[in-house]
């Protein structure tokens, strides 16, 4: 009787060893199959994935919704656009009834104006008058400082001087929405993103205007080597990404 029952358990045994193979099998021989074909069908694929997961760069989606805002802030251009002043035959001609400054902060915070995109990088002087933009990049004297809130005007020569000189807005027809432009200066920097490139009349003092937000503008003649119209160039502020 002993024998028996140690036969029935071992045989019982048996079976569950098989059935346990049977399920392993089951499940593995699937896997054989699947993991080869998804290997076959994904790795011609490999690189244009690892591109696309590459592209996939949180911080960059994030500002250029940024960017899209301060687009969409901006007034429209019927609202700030075409007031011209047919007294002068400029708008670096609207000093000509100041008083002579009586210090340059911006000269002695050692400002410079910087544009990566294009390699711009020169000096920002003050004076009332048009003249000193021939010292290098002039900020128009009603408009604010540069940081702080309003319309920061600075004009600058297009065709003084040419590449490989860095000095000059030569290129500034160049620029795309999104490019930054940075003033530096001894203990600060600001960085604003450009949000609106325009052409006006070169009377058109609506560009002088003062306004709400913290704005760059930047102005120079065009078409190259005319002084016809100005192109206008406008940057936002970029307060969240970059102001040290």
């Amino acid at each position: 009787m002993q024998l028996i029952h140690s036969l029935g358990t071992i045989h019982r045994m048996g079976m569950e060893i098989k059935k346990g193979i049977k399920i392993l099998l089951s499940v593995l021989l699937p896997l054989f199959v699947i993991i080869p074909s998804l290997v076959f069908v994904i790795y011609p694929k490999y690189s244009e994935v690892k591109i696309f997961v590459n592209e996939i760069n949180i911080s960059e989606i994030t500002r250029n919704s940024w960017i899209s805002f301060l687009i969409s802030i901006s007034p429209p251009k019927t609202e700030v656009r075409g007031e011209m002043n047919t007294n002068v035959e400029s708008i670096e001609e609207m000093t000509s009834n100041l008083q002579p400054l009586e210090r340059k902060l911006l000269e002695d915070t050692d400002t410079y104006l910087l544009i990566p995109s294009i390699d711009v990088e020169g000096r920002v002087v003050e004076g009332i008058s048009s003249t000193d933009m021939d010292r290098g990049f002039w900020h128009f004297p009603t408009s604010t400082y540069p940081g702080e809130k309003g319309n920061s005007v600075i004009i600058g020569h297009r065709f003084q001087y040419v590449p490989p000189a860095k000095n000059t807005l030569y290129y500034l027809d160049r620029v795309n929405i999104g490019d930054e432009v940075i003033v530096k200066q001894k203990e600060d920097s600001f960085t604003f993103i450009v949000t609106n490139i325009e052409i006006v009349e070169k009377n058109d003092i609506s560009i002088l205007t003062d306004t709400l937000d913290y704005r760059l503008t930047l102005v120079t003649c065009t078409p190259l080597w005319t002084s016809d119209m100005r192109l206008v160039i406008t940057a936002k502020l970029d307060r969240i990404y970059n102001r040290s």
